[in-house]
């Protein structure tokens, strides 16, 4: 059995493959029998070769191979042009003729489950044609706004949670339409509220604020060069079910308020009216403005140049959320710790003028 899992909705499309791994039967069996290709390293002959082995001392085997569509059907490398390539050159080629392998009843022993999971996929993606006709094909896209708020009172009954119709409201709103972060929320109100009910303030003071703390781990650590703390904050964002592009707009936001901050306090603004116009809480005034210190105006105008060619990067298809995410991370760590040596011109990470 083949299955194609794709779409933007990723904690829908975990969901789908756990599913899959269920009706697989005994867990611990199945854990010896389950093999995780990357698909941005994998070849055609490793993949077969993984999903034609027996399982051992098991009657299934589960083969998962993550991100290979996105990888040789999306990038410019796998794109046709208007003339056809000789088979050769063509990058697809192995790929199409591992295709026709598995379509062949005997290229696939009943015992072998076989998944592509990947990410979101456009409808142009050159793999797509391909793999597509193979496979049983779920494509999981985020729910709607008008049936978020079902989604979110069943997932609370599960847990036994009692939701104030505000409360879900709130929930909703705060989180979005990131099932895992809702997941993640409900399971912290769960344990707070005991059984009673959930209402629109404990919400409030629950979520949005462990939601803000987890991001400035993120922030503070980029503005001050701490990459380590920042891979890691980033890594346990994204593991939560944060989106990249969302992580990147917080950090355009931090810059943001640095810049704001920083040209308030030198025209000896009052704090509160910095606040404002920052748009932060007055007990982040302060810890902004000792970011602001470690910065001159150059070294800014540098942040602000990595983040626009971050923003472009995935834009143009030069790289996906997260590779720009990270990268940009990487970049504006090094800029802040160049931004603290006085003698400061330009972080050799920055792009050049």
């Amino acid at each position: 059995m083949i299955h194609l899992i794709y779409g933007k909705d990723r904690y829908l499309a975990r969901q789908a493959l756990r599913e899959i791994r269920e009706q697989l039967g005994d867990d611990d069996m199945l854990e010896t029998n389950t093999i995780v290709l990357d698909g941005t390293s994998t070849t055609p002959g490793e993949l077969l070769a993984h999903a034609q082995a027996v399982p051992f001392l098991a009657n299934a085997r589960l083969v998962i191979v993550e991100g290979l569509l996105a990888y040789i059907g999306g990038g410019r490398r796998a794109r046709r042009g208007a003339r056809k390539k000789a088979e050769a050159d063509d990058p697809l080629a192995p790929w199409e003729a591992l295709a026709a392998q598995l379509a062949d009843p005997a290229g696939l022993p009943p015992s072998t489950t076989l998944v592509f999971f990947e990410g979101e996929l456009t409808k142009s993606n050159a793999a797509l044609p391909t793999f597509a006709p193979l496979a049983q094909v779920r494509e999981f896209d985020p729910v709607s706004s008008s049936d978020l708020p079902a989604w979110i009172s069943r997932s609370a009954a599960s847990r036994g949670l009692n939701l104030a119709p505000r409360a879900l409201a709130a929930i909703a709103q705060l989180t979005g339409s990131d099932l895992w972060a809702i997941e993640n929320e409900l399971d912290k109100l769960a344990a707070y509220a005991r059984g009673d009910v959930v209402d629109e303030r404990l919400v409030t003071q629950i979520v949005s604020s462990a939601r803000e703390s987890r991001v400035w781990d993120l922030t503070d650590a980029v503005v001050v060069g701490d990459e380590p703390k920042a891979l890691a904050a980033m890594g346990a964002l994204l593991q939560e079910g944060q989106a990249a592009p969302l992580l990147l707009f917080m950090l355009v936001r931090q810059y943001r308020q640095i810049v704001v901050v920083k040209d308030m306090r030198d025209r000896r603004v009052r704090q509160d009216e910095i606040g404002r116009a920052a748009g932060l809480p007055g007990f982040r005034v302060n810890t902004v403005a000792g970011l602001a210190s470690r910065y001159s105006w150059s070294a800014l105008r540098d942040a602000y140049a990595l983040l626009l060619d971050a923003d472009l990067s995935v834009k143009r298809g030069l790289r996906d959320d997260e590779a720009a995410l990270q990268l940009v991370v990487h970049q504006l760590c090094a800029l802040a710790r160049a931004a603290a040596n006085p003698g400061y011109r330009r972080a050799a990470a920055a792009p050049g003028p």
